[in-house]
C-alpha cells in the first residue's frame, strides 16, 4: 500500500473537499524536499506535524512505551508558506512526474483555499 502524505486543516472550510492521495508525494519526499532547498523554499517535510495525543495511542497500539518519548506539540503553519513551496515544486521537473503533479495541484487547491480563508495546516502521514 505505501505511505501517503496529507493535508490536515487546522478547521474545515465549508464546501471544501480535503482528500487527495498523496502517495506520490510521499514516495518522492526526498527528491522534493532537495529542490525545495536548491531553489530556496522551505522543503515539505518540514510541515509535518502530529498531535502528540494521536502519536501516543500509535505508540502504544504497537505496543511501545509512549511516555519514554517527548513528543513536540501540534504545529499549524500559514498557507501562504505551502503555498510558495508548492508552487515552486510544481514549476521545477522534479514536480512534474506522473503522480507527483496531481499531489501538488492537490496541495496548491486545498491550501489556496486555507489562505482565502486564513486557516493554518500541516502535513501528516497515512502508513
Amino acid at each position: 500500500m505505501g505511505a501517503a502524505h496529507f493535508i490536515v486543516l487546522e478547521r474545515r472550510i465549508a464546501g471544501l473537499e480535503t482528500n487527495m492521495d498523496g502517495k506520490e508525494l510521499s514516495r518522492h519526499l526526498d527528491t522534493l524536499d532537495d529542490v525545495a532547498r536548491e531553489l530556496g523554499v522551505r522543503p515539505l517535510s518540514e510541515f509535518f506535524s502530529a498531535d502528540p495525543g494521536e502519536v501516543r495511542e500509535l505508540l502504544e497500539d504497537e505496543d511501545l512505551d509512549a511516555s519514554a518519548v517527548e513528543l513536540p506539540p501540534l504545529q499549524q503553519f500559514p498557507a501562504r508558506d505551502g503555498l510558495a513551496t508548492v508552487r515552486a515544486l510544481a514549476a521545477h521537473p522534479a514536480g512534474r512526474v506522473d503522480g507527483v503533479a496531481e499531489d501538488l495541484r492537490e496541495c496548491e487547491r486545498i491550501l489556496s483555499a486555507a489562505e482565502q480563508h486564513g486557516v493554518g495546516w500541516h502535513l501528516e502521514i497515512d502508513f
